[in-house]
């Protein structure tokens, strides 16, 4: 039962009013001591008008309210509105976060609750109407609920609380196929003599035995779990036993076998000079980190110092270090510590750099034993649920996904306003539409503690690759004039200013070039026609192999490219938005392992994504604005490594083209392509274009006809002989005879091609029937050197694409020097 009452409400009843209610209370008292019990149809007639101020506030937790008439309860005597007020009301707090424009309650001053009322609607003879009538029920011992519990009880309450949380879990698991690893040996795996967690389980349950603080806990859950059947003793007694194991699945290693780790001869003394603590030394030994990179270098000390960084550097330029290390340190620095919430937030742009950012940080806290999970989006919700409920110290996170979880639950909130540090990663790129919303919220949540004066402090970091230097000026405070230099909605000085730095001056540090491209980076562009993309796209993959990443600017142009490049024998994967997400993951991770392999992606992979050992970048259609060139060029010389860009450049993107140079204030060279060998190239693509087409055709009216099909079936309608012949119609035999003889061209122009692709590419000036009579010298030895040679251009020797374009530039320079 509710009712709502208003915290600072005056006394409005004259004195004699009160003596007569108190009278009036003190005969209803008596009233109850003559006839303590009454029947079922006694029930309390009273008005809907709320009931007057209940003389309790104090604050208790909030407990379901009793809709239904409990059969073992015993009711007590009729009760009015003056009685009402004297109930046992408990003041509800109010939720952390409310949605609306000014996160204001709506006018609602107090909210309170009661347990053990029953309320029901009854007809009225004299007014035809509904009244509603209350009781209030006695739990069958006669006592009344306790308000408080003791430690004991409160403990048995977590613990039964950590149970729910692991009954859904603990039920899918067979936990017959797991052995525990400290167990585990492979002498005893080839004996047989291997016990199952399962085993292990059922003897634990045989035996009575409740693994930790068994013997407390099955005591005082006999207490409280009152007259539960055997079935649900034993289904709860056996998740407590499991309790154990699904706590040691937090950890990440065992601490014996931790310290038994024999760490590399790495030198990392360049990093003892920020104070780092020495469990983050292991981690950076580990990962053969020797050096801090530039950004790091300038911000650590600050960022460990407790500064708000706002930080622009190179995309590889070791951001994610930057703001992760400060939160593994404090970590480490206060090990054993309870934090009442995660220690850290960090936010993404995109799903595949949350899952990056997560391993990253992860493999920095190693040592530290802390647990980093990421929530993003394209996962279960439940898994995500039971992930945020484990305690993490580091939470890596999308926007949307993040916020649609947390939103829903006060608990999570509340969580939210005591972190330690927020991070937000490609800041920029969270701009874009989908993504800003959700941030506000999130920065208002985060910071409704701040504004109310009652939060902890809390670091903030925000990075990007393209932050604009003059913000430097504006991000400590807002305008002092209103709506003087007030910045655009949805820019980047507005993003910062909304998320509520607590350093009055943040420090900021730009490391970024004035190209904004990375050092290492060599760039270069191929002139074609938009028709002949795809042949110097297949030129450039077959003469320069190596792990490519190709981006395009639609998924249209990624479910064509695909299919071609694998007619074509390419090791190609797509990777677009419209994926999902367990698909995008799998082929992130073979475009990884798998050498010389080609990644189409769209530009969800554009920022952030940090794939080692990318040699070569392609811009199949030129970016639509500068900052994405950036970042595409960014997944390429990275870490201080080189690596290659290049542009597709065709007529109608002259101007775009143009645009990217006066943004990088430079011009790129052209990019050196044998015409003899594109042409030679040429019958191939074309085929394989020819085929993609009509295995598009047919696939489209196979799709069309089944969805006609399935959907007749479902309305239990028949189909017009125009959109299913039937089999003894003519228009049906003529349908399989058309789609029959699809196939068989297909299945022909795959033999072609198969054909074309076993015969190996002859460079100009090579005579196929005499080997030495070409102006190649040394032809013979490059046809028996089967490590150096191309493998579909065996003329040539493997070259590399980075020193080509290299040359070309060089040349470039030394003819403008000329010139001049």
């Amino acid at each position: 039962m509710w009712t709502v009452a208003d915290k600072g409400s005056k006394k409005t009843q004259t004195s004699s009013t009160q003596t007569a209610m108190r009278s009036n209370k003190r005969r209803k008292a008596a009233k109850r001591k003559a006839a303590p019990q009454v029947t079922e149809d006694d029930w309390a007639q009273i008005s809907l008008n709320p009931p007057p101020m209940p003389k309790s506030s104090k604050k208790a937790k909030r407990s379901p309210v009793s809709t239904t008439q409990p059969e073992a309860e015993q009711p007590t005597d009729d009760m009015d509105m003056e009685t009402i007020a004297d109930w046992d009301w408990k003041t509800v707090s109010a939720p952390t976060y409310l949605g609306g424009a000014d996160n204001e309650i709506g006018g609602m001053v107090s909210l309170q609750e009661i347990d053990n009322v029953d309320c029901a609607w009854e007809a009225d003879e004299e007014t035809g109407g509904k009244v509603l009538k209350f009781r209030r029920v006695v739990p069958k011992d006669g006592k009344k609920q306790a308000k408080k519990h003791d430690k004991k009880s409160a403990k048995v309450e977590e613990d039964d609380e950590e149970e729910d949380d692991y009954d859904d879990f603990a039920a899918t698991v067979n936990w017959d196929d797991f052995v525990m690893m400290d167990d585990f040996s492979e002498e005893k795996a080839e004996k047989g003599q291997l016990v199952s967690i399962g085993e292990k389980l059922r003897q634990g349950h045989e035996q009575g035995l409740g693994g930790e603080g068994s013997d407390s806990e099955g005591a005082a859950d006999a207490a409280t779990s009152g007259a539960e059947d055997q079935q649900e003793d034993r289904r709860r007694g056996q998740t407590r036993m499991a309790l154990p194991i699904l706590r040691s699945l937090r950890t990440r290693m065992p601490k014996d076998k931790e310290d038994a780790i024999e760490d590399p001869e790495v030198d990392v003394s360049a990093w003892e000079h920020y104070g780092t603590h020495d469990l983050l030394l292991r981690a950076l030994k580990h990962l053969n980190f020797t050096q801090p990179t530039e950004i790091q270098a300038k911000t650590l000390s600050k960022a460990i110092a407790g500064r708000d960084i706002i930080g622009a550097a190179e995309t590889g330029s070791g951001k994610t270090l930057a703001f992760g290390v400060p939160m593994v340190q404090c970590l480490a620095t206060h090990k054993g510590k309870k934090w009442t919430g995660p220690t850290g937030l960090v936010l993404t742009p995109t799903r595949e750099l949350a899952i990056q950012v997560t391993d990253h940080l992860q493999a920095l806290a190693k040592f530290v034993r802390a647990r980093v999970v990421p929530i993003v989006g394209g996962m279960s919700e439940a898994k995500q649920q039971r992930l945020l409920s484990s305690f993490p110290d580091i939470i890596v996170a999308t926007p949307g996904r993040f916020w649609d979880l947390v939103s829903t639950n006060d608990e999570y909130l509340k969580q939210l306003q005591s972190i330690r540090f927020l991070a937000i990663d490609e800041a920029d790129r969270m701009l874009e539409p989908g993504h800003f919303k959700e941030l506000s919220f999130i920065f208002k949540a985060v910071n409704e503690q701040t504004i109310k004066g009652t939060g902890g402090e809390r670091q903030t970091f925000v990075f990007s690759a393209t932050l604009l230097k003059d913000m430097q000026f504006r991000a400590h405070r807002a305008p002092k004039k209103k709506n003087a230099n007030k910045p655009k909605p949805g820019s980047m000085e507005d993003l910062i200013l909304r998320v509520g730095f607590q350093d009055p001056k943040p420090f900021f540090v730009d490391v970024t070039r004035a190209d904004a491209t990375a050092a290492t980076l060599t760039e270069a562009r191929i002139d074609c026609l938009a028709a002949e993309r795809d042949i110097y796209l297949y030129y450039f993959l077959v003469r320069y192999p190596a792990r490519t990443l190709v981006f395009v600017n639609s998924i249209d142009a990624i479910r064509r490219l695909v299919p071609i490049l694998r007619l074509l024998q390419v090791p190609v994967f797509g990777l677009h938005a419209q994926m999902e997400q367990r698909q995008r993951l799998k082929n992130v991770d073979r475009f990884r392992d798998t050498p010389n392999a080609v990644l189409v992606a769209s530009d969800v992979a554009a920022r952030g994504l940090d794939i080692p050992h990318v040699d070569h970048v392609v811009h199949y259609q030129l970016p639509r604005s500068g900052d994405l060139y950036v970042h595409r060029s960014g997944r390429t010389a990275r870490a201080n490594k080189e690596g290659l860009a290049i542009m597709l450049v065709s007529p109608e993107e002259r101007k775009t083209y143009h645009k990217v140079c006066t943004m990088l204030k430079k011009d790129i060279a052209q990019f050196p392509v044998d015409l003899d060998i594109i042409g030679r190239l040429k019958p191939r693509v074309t085929l394989a274009q020819q085929i993609d087409q009509q295995e598009h055709k047919l696939q489209k009216q196979t799709h069309e006809r089944n969805w006609f099909k399935r959907n007749a079936e479902e309305l239990d309608i028949e189909l017009d002989s125009d959109f299913l012949p039937s089999s003894d119609d003519e228009d049906h035999g003529e349908m399989v005879r058309e789609e029959a003889h699809a196939k068989q061209k297909i299945k022909a122009m795959k033999r072609q091609m198969k054909y074309l692709l076993a015969q190996k590419i002859v460079t100009r000036g090579v005579s196929a029937q005499y080997l030495s009579s070409g102006i190649i010298s040394d032809l013979a030895d490059r046809l028996l050197d089967t490590k150096d040679a191309n493998p579909v251009i065996p003329t040539l020797k493997r070259e590399s694409a980075l020193e080509a374009a290299k040359s070309r530039v060089r040349a470039q320079k030394a003819h403008k020097l000329r010139k001049h």
